[in-house]
């Protein structure tokens, strides 16, 4: 009876143990999770050419970002600025000082269209071209390695013949806000594996069978190349690079996104 009541007391202190030992798992996970506070900052304005006609063209802002903020005050200022530079072209440290003189210069270069748009209007041109606009979002997620992959989408027209669109993916070491580039994660001289393999995965995507059929498929022919694109998202289980358009194939054929696998680079991965 003694021995058995023993083995009870034993079954138990060891199941409380395993409890212990899972919700101490549960809580290394959450606080690794709120090491990165994510807080939206929103710029919405239009902006008329002007002020004194009844139906001025406008020039308009719309941003949607994230502002990233880390355990780490160097690492926050780093990705911050990143982020501030590949949108706005600014030193500034801060994303909202950064978009308030972007916004402020962009205002100043529409002002300087009035002349031509009161122009136009004498000779009948049309005002299509002078209704400007900026618009940027973007998304923030953790992908391989715990990486903080903030992806920015950023749409304009100033006049021509179409929008221009574009993504931008800028891959952060939460530690350190240092940028991750492909030499950080891939060994030397991996250049001409990759290539072949983008071609291969892209011929896969558009269901032909070699570079002749992705050339067909209006891709990577004339003075289009492949190359290996800076612009990519480290996810959990692939990299994904993209390219923009006209960097592979004509504007009408759009953003393009290959695909990756980490099992694809095993050979090439640090």
């Amino acid at each position: 009876m003694k021995k058995c009541a023993e083995i009870i007391l034993y079954s138990l202190l060891i199941a409380v143990f395993l409890c212990c030992g899972n919700n101490t798992k549960k809580n290394n996970n959450a606080t690794e999770a709120e090491e990165i506070v994510i807080t939206p900052f929103e710029y919405h304005e239009t902006f008329k050419l002007s002020e004194h006609a009844s139906e001025s063209p406008t020039l308009k802002f719309d941003f949607s970002l994230s502002l990233i903020k880390t355990g780490d005050s160097i690492a926050t200022n780093n990705i911050n600025q990143a982020v501030a530079y590949t949108l706005f072209e600014s030193a500034d440290k801060s994303i909202e000082k950064a978009c308030e003189n972007f916004i402020a210069q962009r205002k100043k270069e529409y002002l300087e269209l009035l002349p031509e748009y009161i122009n136009s209007k004498d000779n009948d041109m049309s005002a299509v071209w002078f209704y400007n606009y900026y618009i940027a979002n973007s998304e923030v997620k953790r992908g391989y390695k715990e990486y903080i992959n903030y992806t920015i989408i950023w749409e304009e027209f100033t006049g021509g013949a179409h929008p221009n669109s574009y993504y931008t993916v800028l891959n952060f070491n939460p530690e350190t806000g240092e940028e991750i580039v492909l030499g950080d994660i891939l060994k030397e001289d991996y250049d001409e594996q990759l290539t072949e393999i983008l071609i291969n995965n892209l011929a896969k995507q558009l269901q032909v069978e070699d570079i002749e059929g992705i050339k067909e498929k209006g891709y990577l022919y004339q003075d289009y190349e492949m190359f290996i694109s800076n612009n990519f998202i480290l996810d959990t289980e692939k990299i994904v690079f993209i390219y923009n358009k006209y960097e592979i194939a004509p504007y009408a054929v759009g953003d393009i996104m290959i695909d990756v696998t980490y099992e694809e680079l095993k050979d090439l991965l640090k």
